[in-house]
């Protein structure tokens, strides 16, 4: 990728955050520091940085709080980011389920990383054991149900970059280059 892009385009965006939502396993968490890098931004992994706060596993939130309190959470740190310029931030895959997250989403630009659903469903079946809404489930089936009861929120998303099975830095780049063909046109 050319170096005058990235240049272009971070004059542009001037330090608005970039938040990356999609499903789980859809490359979030390996494309945001990447991306951060790659812009000489800040990044931060949000369920990263819920657990610090919690002094739990997202999984042991899910058990001990439950998941209304695990959004809570999520909302509250999400809210923080706000506070915080040039900054990517690796979002759970549910956090466009509450309607105020969206308010803070819409302060930064909004990335949807659509992967294709047979290279998350492959990394799911290596993580299973770290995703608490997935335990003693149907893996492709739940993976569907929650993809259609996401699908119109995560497309209101200002871009949409999908993934097959790229290398994350290609990702990374397809993501500044998608940010700098919208801003030009």
């Amino acid at each position: 990728m050319e170096k005058s892009i990235i240049e272009k385009t971070n004059k542009i965006i001037k330090g608005r955050n970039i938040y990356l939502i999609g499903m789980m396993a859809s490359g979030k968490s390996q494309t945001g520091p990447v991306l951060a890098q790659l812009l000489s931004y800040k990044y931060i992994d949000l369920d990263k940085l819920i657990e610090k706060i919690a002094k739990k596993t997202i999984n042991e939130i899910f058990q001990e709080d439950g998941e209304k309190e695990f959004r809570e959470l999520e909302t509250n740190c999400l809210k923080e980011t706000i506070k915080i310029p040039s900054l990517i931030v690796s979002t759970g895959g549910g956090i466009i389920s509450k309607p105020e997250n969206w308010g803070v989403l819409r302060q930064g630009i909004i990335i949807w990383i659509d992967t294709k659903k047979e290279i998350a469903l492959e990394r799911l079946r290596n993580d299973i054991e770290n995703r608490p809404l997935l335990q003693g489930k149907d893996l492709n089936d739940l993976y569907n149900r929650i993809f259609q009861s996401r699908k119109n929120l995560y497309s209101q998303a200002d871009l949409r970059v999908e993934v097959n099975n790229e290398e994350v830095k290609e990702v990374a780049k397809q993501i500044i280059y998608e940010i700098h063909k919208k801003i030009i046109n």
